[in-house]
């Protein structure tokens, strides 16, 4: 499930967690548990700075569908590879 997760965020464009969660048919707290461990495992990391600023100047903010206080994440370059390996 966790590499399901990898494809997802490898495909771009930005998704709420309760899509995500929808979309992997899991809680979003099971969601964010996937989130945490593949960050812990280096797959994934945040980008720098959250959402507090409500879009201004974040180079997202075209595509950004949470308009509020979330978190934006992106994959290593370990994660570009699990990717890469898995397809």
């Amino acid at each position: 499930m966790l590499d399901q997760v990898l494809r997802i965020v490898a495909q771009g464009g930005t998704h709420t967690r309760w899509e995500l969660a929808q979309r992997l048919e899991v809680s979003e707290e099971l969601l964010q548990q996937m989130i945490d461990e593949l960050v812990r495992l280096g797959y994934l990391k945040p980008v720098v700075g959250d959402c507090h600023d409500r879009c201004g100047g974040c180079p997202f903010a075209a595509e950004c569908a949470i308009g509020g206080a979330g978190r934006i994440w992106t994959l290593t370059e370990k994660g570009v590879r699990g990717v890469e390996r898995r397809l």
